[in-house]
């Protein structure tokens, strides 16, 4: 049966030796290491996985004492993430064997629930306390995602999926835990007034 780890004790995809740039700035300065300490303890999963994460965004690294600029970019890297599993899905339901109506739906929902994950990962409203409940929404979608790959499992598809599915789906939820704990972070620290993201009513982010 395929297995999904959610968050907790996921083992790393990456080292983090091998993600970080030589030329990457460390966050030696104590406002960025409490920042990224911070951070990573909202997050909710393994702190050296979360540090690694964070070091693989492009970016990141020198955004490590400025939480604004480490959402964005955190922000941005998840929503480009959700894009490219539902590309993936998208490419499985091109083939001959996903034409069966017993993984067809399955599949169509899994790429529908990532493209639309997507547009939970934005600023706008960052320190809001609601935040961290429009996030989880992009969660949600993830794990109705879960329960189609384990009835494709189920019903034979098994062969559908390759390692590159849970692997991005594990880079996926990682990326889920450090924006979650970004926003969690940015609740502290702006005390619930919301910081202005620049894109106004226009933001791609869900109405409410």
């Amino acid at each position: 049966m395929l297995q999904l780890p959610l968050l907790m004790n996921a083992r790393p995809l990456f080292s983090p030796m091998a993600i970080a740039p030589a030329s990457a700035p460390a966050p030696s300065p104590a406002a960025a290491t409490n920042l990224v300490g911070e951070v990573c303890k909202k997050s909710n999963i393994d702190p050296t996985l979360c540090i690694a994460t964070l070091r693989s965004i492009p970016g990141a690294a020198s955004a490590f004492d400025d939480i604004k600029a480490l959402a964005e970019l955190v922000m941005e890297a998840a929503r480009e993430e959700s894009k490219v599993l539902g590309e993936m899905f998208g490419e499985i339901l091109s083939s001959k064997d996903a034409k069966n109506p017993k993984f067809k739906h399955s599949l169509e929902l899994c790429a529908l629930d990532y493209n639309d994950a997507a547009i939970f990962f934005t600023t706008r409203g960052l320190g809001d306390v609601t935040k961290s409940l429009e996030i989880h929404s992009a969660l949600d979608n993830s794990q109705n995602c879960d329960g189609e790959l384990v009835k494709i499992t189920n019903r034979g598809g098994a062969g559908l999926i390759d390692d590159s599915i849970p692997a991005a789906v594990q880079r996926w939820k990682n990326l889920y835990a450090v924006a979650n704990g970004v926003v969690l972070y940015a609740e502290d620290v702006f005390k619930g007034n919301p910081v202005d993201d620049g894109q106004g009513d226009d933001d791609c982010g869900p109405d409410y």
